[in-house]
This record gives structure tokens, C-alpha cells and sequence, in this order.
């Protein structure tokens, strides 16, 4: 199990989250997984996200807000 979990809330995201996702992974420090929680995007987020990096897992809900994907972050 990774030490740290980066969650990152994305709603229509996908101009910026492979840069977001890619941030993450470019640093020093490697135990760690990262959750992009797709908050009811209709642009392709998930589709960026797929496939970037074994630790990376993307997860949708429908749209609730910024919190809502957040928590539902927490609970994954």
C-alpha cells in the first residue's frame, strides 16, 4: 500500500490534468498512488487519464462539486 495518496478532483479537465497527473509523477519521492476523481466531466477527462501510469487510477461519479469528488477520493 502506498504511504501517500494524491488526489486530485477533475471536472472538465482535459486541458490541464495529464500536466496535473505528470506533475505528480516527475517528483523525487515515488510511494505514493494518485486518484483523479472525473466529477461528471463531459470533455474526455477519463480518457486523458487512462493508461498514464500504473499508479494512477481515475474514478467518475456524478457531478456534486469540487468537495464531493474530494471526499470520494478519501474514501477510495
Amino acid at each position: 500500500m502506498p504511504v501517500v495518496s494524491v488526489i486530485i478532483p477533475a471536472y472538465n479537465a482535459k486541458r490541464f490534468v495529464r500536466e496535473t497527473v505528470d506533475s505528480v509523477l516527475g517528483q523525487t519521492f515515488h510511494d505514493f498512488e494518485v486518484i483523479v476523481v472525473d466529477d461528471g466531466s463531459t470533455d474526455g477527462t477519463e480518457r486523458v487519464v487512462a493508461g498514464i501510469d500504473p499508479r494512477v487510477r481515475c474514478i467518475r461519479k456524478p457531478n456534486g462539486g469540487v468537495s464531493s469528488a474530494r471526499n470520494r477520493g478519501v474514501e477510495e
